[in-house]
């Protein structure tokens, strides 16, 4: 079955390290964005499914009552599974228990909370709207809301960020009782405003080697306090792994609804505006429509597919594909089993704990 994402481009303040398609100065636009949204979900009517997944921006920047509508307009135009999984991302300064619980009783079931740091000298700095307690005071709201599924994100490599400084926020982190937690590295993206003061060398960001150190002290502190990572950047107790970014990992169809939002649906990739007005003005209009071959449909499932920690299937590319990837990827595969980034494990193929250290070069030669 298909997922669906939902993307809301509206935010308070944008922060200092974001390149995402999102406004801070746009909210006089919410209800006709609302409106072009709905139009856009009609052409997916009766589609089925069993992931949700609303992200941003920052979704809970609407208001109650436009979240609530934007919530009965997807079970009016989709077929909703009953036990599907229904997340939707939360910035700690734009929420309180009373939307919350009006998040809960809309069907929201998940909640994907941006923490990023415990410690607010380090989420001053990289532009947050919130401090550790509002985060705290979050995620406890959230349990007496109702939510049982609440992430976390927690970022590493942030500008003056130490070893201790992450080891805290961590801690902090298992105190707040979650099941889930995002766990990734700042990612510097030309033309933020957080790169030229990295540029300008008003801020300095820790050492490549000190950000190693901070991903494999995060990878210890998860494991042992009961956190078994399934992804490069995720970690989760039993049960509670993230259902919709499995769905993006493991090759499934999704739908994208919103401004800037991806479709992977009826074997076609397409894309929509990432011009907010465009959007509102044009929602059925698709961009960069493209057919996969075999061969791209090859490449994603070993690129996607090599982020989990369980790796990829030999049986399921062969049942796929009608080949092999030992076969179709010979040349990358022996190169870096030989160097131990890769390993075989039974049916599997997979990173080893030095290899997810250095992922993003072993997986680009599979694209």
């Amino acid at each position: 079955m298909r997922g669906l994402y939902i993307h809301i481009p509206f935010c308070i303040k944008k922060c200092e390290y974001c390149d995402f398609v999102s406004f801070s100065d746009c909210y006089h636009k919410k209800a006709a964005y609302l409106s072009a949204l709905t139009e856009e979900m009609k052409i997916y009517r009766g589609e089925a499914v069993d992931t949700v997944y609303i992200g941003g921006g920052t979704p809970t920047s609407l208001t109650t009552q436009g979240l609530e509508f934007l919530m009965e307009n997807i079970f009016r135009y989709f077929d909703v599974a009953d036990d599907a999984e229904i997340t939707m991302e939360c910035n700690p300064g734009t929420c309180n228990l009373e939307k919350l619980k009006a998040l809960r009783t809309a069907g929201v079931n998940r909640l994907s909370i941006g923490v990023q740091s415990f410690n607010d000298t380090e989420l001053a700095t990289i532009g947050r709207i919130h401090s550790s307690n509002d985060a705290i005071s979050c995620a406890v709201d959230a349990k007496f809301a109702g939510f049982k599924n609440i992430s976390l994100d927690i970022m590493f490599g942030l500008p003056n960020q130490t070893t201790e400084t992450l080891r805290d926020t961590l801690i902090k982190a298992f105190s707040a009782g979650v099941n889930h937690i995002s766990c990734y590295s700042l990612i510097l993206e030309e033309g933020t405003p957080l790169f030229e003061r990295v540029r300008t060398r008003q801020l300095y960001l820790p050492s490549e080697d000190a950000e190693v150190q901070m991903y494999d002290v995060a990878c210890d502190m998860l494991e042992k306090s009961g956190y078994h990572q399934y992804e490069i950047s995720n970690f989760a107790r039993s049960g509670f792994e993230s259902r919709h970014n499995l769905k993006y990992w493991d090759c499934t169809e999704y739908i994208g609804c919103g401004c800037a939002a991806h479709s992977y649906y009826n074997n076609q990739r397409y894309t929509n505006t990432t011009d907010l007005d465009e959007y509102i003005a044009s929602p059925l209009k698709k961009y960069d429509v493209t057919g996969l071959s075999i061969r791209d449909k090859m490449s994603e499932f070993m690129f996607l597919g090599l982020r989990k920690t369980k790796g990829v299937s030999a049986k399921d590319f062969e049942s796929r594909f009608g080949s092999t990837f030992y076969f179709e990827f010979n040349e990358p595969i022996k190169k870096y089993l030989d160097l131990g980034l890769l390993e075989k494990g039974g049916d599997f193929l997979r990173f080893t704990p030095e290899g997810l250290r250095l992922s993003n070069t072993v997986l680009c030669e599979f694209v």
